[in-house]
Parts: C-alpha cells; sequence; structure tokens
C-alpha cells in the first residue's frame, strides 16, 4: 500500500493519510497555504517516523492537549516547514 503523505508502505499505519489530511488543514486554517505547504514539504523530507510524531503532537498544540500539567502549544514554523512546539503550564 503507497499513501499520498508516507509513500514508504513499511512505515504506513492505519489511516494516517487521513490524520495527515486533517492536521494539514489545521494548520492551513491558523495560519496559511504558505504555512501549510512549508510544513508538507518538510515532513516529506524528513523520516516516517519523525512526521508521525510530529504530526501527532502538531494535533495536541492545535487542539490544546493537556500533557501532564501543562499544554503542549504551537509556537509557530520554521522557514524550512518545521513546527516549533512548546510545552507551557
Amino acid at each position: 500500500m503507497k499513501g499520498r503523505h508516507v509513500p514508504d508502505p513499511r512505515f504506513h499505519l492505519g489511516p494516517m493519510d487521513e490524520f495527515y489530511d486533517l492536521v494539514l488543514g489545521m494548520v492551513e486554517k491558523r495560519y496559511d497555504t504558505a504555512t501549510r505547504d512549508r510544513f508538507s514539504a518538510w515532513l516529506h523530507s524528513v523520516r516516517p517516523t519523525l512526521a508521525h510524531l510530529t504530526v501527532m503532537l502538531t494535533e495536541a498544540a492545535l487542539s490544546g492537549t493537556r500533557m501532564g500539567d501543562q499544554y503542549v502549544t504551537l509556537v509557530g514554523f520554521s522557514p524550512q516547514g518545521e513546527p516549533r512546539i512548546n510545552f507551557v503550564p
């Protein structure tokens, strides 16, 4: 099986393409299309396992998820499209 976001079938875990689409849509809604495209390009440039983890953390940050006694927050994106995620009380 080959996916849109994770072309290597060894790393295709369930419905990850739909999850990537959801998170990329959330980024576009909060930021803009150019940021979404930079983030998507960055995801394609890293190892699939790092991309999966980053997509999960980005979704948690955009959803205001609490981890322990802190919240995961998305501070912004690097010029290359890498998300900057931080923890705040």
